[in-house]
């Protein structure tokens, strides 16, 4: 199961409502008629992270993936929330991508992609995933 990315402490949200996508993850998550305008790295990243991540974060990165409302606990991140991806330095999320999220003290449902993914390929996921809340 590709796992939970890094799992904040939050409660699980209510099945009726899902958090609202900010207007640049939209625009990330958008099809693919705009991935060929992209950089290099944001295709690749965009392309992992869809392949990999989005089934428990969503492809927009809100944390509403697959899996939502199944009780996930803890829930997956919001990479669109801006104050907790103010927390989220680049070297906090390689080592929380590499070694899984219980690498850095989160929950152990997200696995250690450090096997997976080379050096290059996890950077390009995290300029990705800073894409969704604009920057």
């Amino acid at each position: 199961m590709a796992g939970v990315f890094i799992s904040g402490c939050s409660k699980p949200q209510s099945k009726k409502t899902k958090p609202e996508a900010t207007a640049a993850a939209d625009q990330s998550a958008a099809g693919d008629e705009n991935d060929d305008k992209l950089p290099y790295n944001l295709r690749e990243g965009k392309r992992l992270f869809n392949h990999y991540c989005a089934i428990c974060h969503g492809e927009s990165g809100d944390g509403t993936g697959q899996y939502y409302g199944y009780g996930l606990s803890p829930s997956p991140a919001n990479f669109t929330d801006k104050a907790f991806m103010k927390t989220m330095s680049d070297e906090l999320m390689f080592k929380a991508i590499s070694e899984g999220s219980a690498g850095v003290g989160k929950s152990n449902m997200c696995p250690p992609w450090g096997k997976t993914f080379d050096k290059d390929e996890i950077e390009c996921m995290i300029a990705h995933i800073r894409t969704f809340t604009g920057k």
